[in-house]
C-alpha cells in the first residue's frame, strides 16, 4: 500500500511517458527521486546507485526488444558508429513520440549529472562497491585519505576499474542522437561545456560553446542567416528574428569570455544581448475571463473537486505538455525582463572590473540610469548598471508578486478551500519561472552592489587616511587614481548605510518569494559527498 502511494506520488512529480512498460516508468520516477537529498535521509544523494539506475533505465529504453521499438542506428548504416575518446553514438529516435523522446532526454541527461559526480570515482570489483579514488591503497595513492566513520574498508588498487562512464560519453550521446528538439541538443552542448569549464579546459570548453552557437544559428528558416555573427557572438543591430536559443547560445559564450578574462570580447557580445532584450516585440496580453464571485456556485465547485481528484487517481495525471523549441523568435515578456536584468549586472560586473573603460565601447552603452552618461571611469559605470540591475529586478519580481496576489485573492473568493492550496494551482509554470529568475538576478546583482561599494570604501578610507598623514588635500581627481576630492569624502559610507537599507527591504521581498524558489532551485555543482553505493 504505501508502496503504491509512494510511486503515485512520484509521478505526479515527475511524470513518466505512459508508452513506456511499467518497470521503465518505475526506474525513471524512482530515480528522480533520488536526486532529492532528503530521499535516503541523510541529506546526501547516493550517486553510485542513482547512476547505476539510470544506466539500467538507458538499456531497457535502447533495447529494441523492450522499449526501444523502432530505434534505428545513426545513419540508417547496420551496427554501432563509435567516436574515438567517447563511445558509441547516439540513435535515430525521430519515429518515437515526443513524450517518449523528452523522457529519453531526461534520462540521459540524468546519467550525465551522475557521471560528473561520479568522476575520479573507482568501483571495487571483488564487491560491487564505489569509492572515491584518493582512499584506494596502492602504488598510485601512496598516502590515501581514511574512509569515513562505518564505511566499508578501502579497496586495492588492483581490484579496482572506473566506477562509471565519463560524462562526455552521455553529452555526445544527446548531441549525436537524431530527433531531439535543438533546445535539448543545445542545453546538452551548454551542460558539456559548463563540465569542461569546471575540469580547466577552457579551450575545449570554447568549442562546445562555438557548437552551441551553430546549434542555435542552423535552426533558423532558411533565407535568415544575419542573425549573429558566429565569429564574434555578437548579435545584429537589425536583426528581428532573434530567438530564445540565440539569446541562450551567445549569453553563455559571453560569460565564457567573462570568466576567462577575455573582458574586452565578452562586453560587446552582452551589449548585443542587451539590445536585442531590448528590441524584442511584445507578447499580447490574453483576458482571462474568471466567474463571478456572486454567481458562483459552491456546491458545483466541491463536486467537481471531488470528481475531479477521483478521476486522477484512477487514471493519473497526463504528461506535460511539449516545452517551447527556442527556434521562434522571442518576444518580451516577464521572463526576458528578468535575464535583461541579469545581464545588465554581467555588464556591470565587467565594467567595474576594467582597469580602463573603453569610450568606444561606452559609447554604446545604453544604461536607463543617467548617471552612466556622466561616468568617467570604470568603476562609477559599473555600479551604475549594477543599480540599474536591482531597480529592474526589483520592479518586475514586484509586478509579478502583485499579478499573482490578484489571482489568488480572486480564486479564493470563489472556492471554500484556503488561499494558499489555491496559490500554486493559479500559478503557470511562466509566472514561476520569471519570478525565479528575477529573485536570482536580485540576490546576485545585490550582492555584487555591496562588494562594489565596499571596495570603493576601502578606497576611500586609504585615501583619507593618507590625506591625514600628509596634513592636507593633494589635488587629483578621484576616479583617475588621485586623492578623493573634498565633496566626496564619506560618499561611499554613506551609499553603504542606503545600500544597507535596500539589502533589508530586498530580503522581506525575497523571503516572500521563497516558497516559489523551493527546493528544486539549487546551484549548479558538483560535490564530494560521501555516500557509498552499488555500482
Amino acid at each position: 500500500m504505501l508502496f503504491g502511494i509512494e510511486n503515485e506520488r512520484l509521478e505526479r512529480r515527475f511524470p513518466s511517458p505512459r508508452e513506456w512498460s511499467w518497470v521503465s516508468r518505475w526506474l525513471y520516477r524512482s530515480t528522480r527521486g533520488d536526486e532529492l537529498p532528503q530521499a535516503n535521509g541523510s541529506g546526501l544523494i547516493d550517486w553510485a546507485k542513482t547512476g547505476q539506475d539510470y544506466r539500467q533505465l538507458l538499456e531497457r529504453l535502447e533495447d529494441t526488444q523492450l522499449d526501444g521499438k523502432g530505434l534505428r542506428p545513426l545513419l540508417g548504416v547496420d551496427g554501432d558508429i563509435y567516436m574515438v575518446g567517447i563511445g558509441k553514438s547516439g540513435f535515430d529516435i525521430s519515429v518515437k513520440s515526443e513524450p517518449w523522446r523528452r523522457g529519453y532526454y531526461a534520462a540521459v541527461m540524468g546519467a550525465a549529472r551522475a557521471a560528473e559526480h561520479l568522476d575520479t570515482w573507482v568501483r571495487d570489483k571483488t564487491r560491487n562497491i564505489a569509492f572515491p579514488s584518493d582512499v584506494v591503497t596502492g602504488p598510485s595513492n601512496p598516502y590515501p585519505k581514511p574512509v569515513p566513520y562505518g564505511a566499508k574498508t578501502a579497496p586495492l588498487e588492483e581490484n579496482c576499474e572506473p566506477a562509471f562512464e565519463p560524462p562526455e560519453y552521455y553529452y555526445m550521446k544527446i548531441i549525436t542522437t537524431h530527433g531531439f528538439s535543438s533546445r535539448q541538443r543545445l542545453d546538452a552542448v551548454l551542460a558539456y561545456a559548463d563540465w569542461l569549464e569546471f575540469k580547466g579546459l577552457p579551450a575545449s570548453a570554447k568549442d562546445m560553446y562555438d557548437w552551441g552557437l551553430d546549434i542555435a544559428n542552423g535552426a533558423l528558416p532558411l533565407g535568415i542567416n544575419d542573425v549573429v555573427d558566429t565569429n564574434t557572438g555578437i548579435i545584429n543591430p537589425q536583426a528581428t528574428y532573434v530567438t530564445p536559443n540565440i539569446l541562450l547560445a551567445t549569453t553563455a559564450l559571453a560569460r565564457h569570455h567573462a570568466q576567462n578574462q577575455n573582458l574586452s570580447t565578452a562586453l560587446p557580445i552582452y551589449l548585443s544581448i542587451l539590445r536585442a532584450q531590448r528590441n524584442l516585440a511584445h507578447l499580447p496580453s490574453k483576458s482571462v475571463k474568471s466567474a463571478s464571485p456572486d454567481s458562483f456556485d459552491v456546491e458545483d465547485s466541491v463536486l467537481s473537486l471531488v470528481v475531479s481528484i477521483a478521476r486522477s487517481f484512477l487514471i493519473g495525471p497526463s504528461y506535460p505538455d511539449p516545452p517551447v523549441s527556442g527556434d521562434f523568435p522571442a518576444t518580451r515578456s516577464p521572463i526576458t525582463i528578468c535575464e535583461e536584468a541579469a545581464t545588465m549586472a554581467h555588464i556591470g560586473e565587467i565594467l567595474f572590473a576594467f582597469p580602463t573603460t573603453p569610450s568606444s565601447i561606452l559609447s554604446h552603452s545604453t544604461s536607463p540610469s543617467t548617471s552612466i552618461k556622466k561616468a568617467t571611469s570604470a568603476h562609477s559605470s559599473g555600479l551604475a548598471w549594477t543599480r540599474d540591475s536591482v531597480a529592474l529586478a526589483e520592479q518586475t519580481l514586484h509586478s509579478l508578486s502583485s499579478s499573482v496576489q490578484g489571482q489568488s485573492s480572486t480564486s479564493a473568493r470563489s472556492s471554500t478551500f484556503p488561499k494558499t492550496s489555491l496559490r500554486s494551482q493559479n500559478l503557470s509554470y511562466e509566472m514561476n519561472t520569471a519570478r525565479q529568475r528575477c529573485t536570482e538576478c536580485l540576490l546576485s546583482s545585490m550582492q555584487n552592489w555591496k562588494l562594489m561599494v565596499a571596495q570603493l570604501r576601502q578606497q576611500e578610507a586609504a585615501k583619507r587616511g593618507a590625506r591625514r598623514s600628509h596634513g592636507r588635500a593633494p589635488q587629483g581627481w578621484f576616479w583617475s587614481g588621485g586623492s578623493v576630492d573634498i565633496d566626496e569624502r564619506g560618499r561611499w559610507e554613506r551609499e553603504a548605510d542606503i545600500l544597507e537599507v535596500k539589502s533589508k527591504e530586498v530580503s522581506r521581498l525575497v523571503k516572500e518569494e521563497g516558497w516559489v524558489i523551493g527546493e528544486g532551485v539549487t546551484v549548479r555543482g558538483r560535490g564530494r559527498d560521501w555516500v557509498s553505493g552499488v555500482t
